[in-house]
């Protein structure tokens, strides 16, 4: 079934207005900066969380304390080959 349009009024839009693209990156840019502040908050309670545990519950893990730094930034290590992914 096709629609009938109205032709009053209507204007074509080829591509948002430039206040609309200022307005869609700041609010990008804000996200971001969000993401980015959010990790690195998770990455310190981790980091303070591991330290805390004993060498015991570390070695359970997996993990040397050494390697607590490494851990919290990067990830954990791959099974195949020990390397952090």
């Amino acid at each position: 079934m096709i629609m009938p349009t109205l032709r009053m009024g209507m204007k074509p839009v080829a591509r948002p207005s430039v206040n609309g693209r200022f307005f869609t990156t700041s609010v990008e840019i804000c996200r971001s900066g969000l993401r980015i502040l959010a990790r690195i908050i998770r990455i310190r309670r981790d980091r303070a969380w591991l330290d805390e545990l004993p060498d015991y519950l570390l070695r359970d893990i997996g993990i040397k304390r050494s390697e607590i730094s490494s851990v919290t930034w990067f990830g954990g290590k791959t099974d195949r080959d020990g390397m952090w992914n």
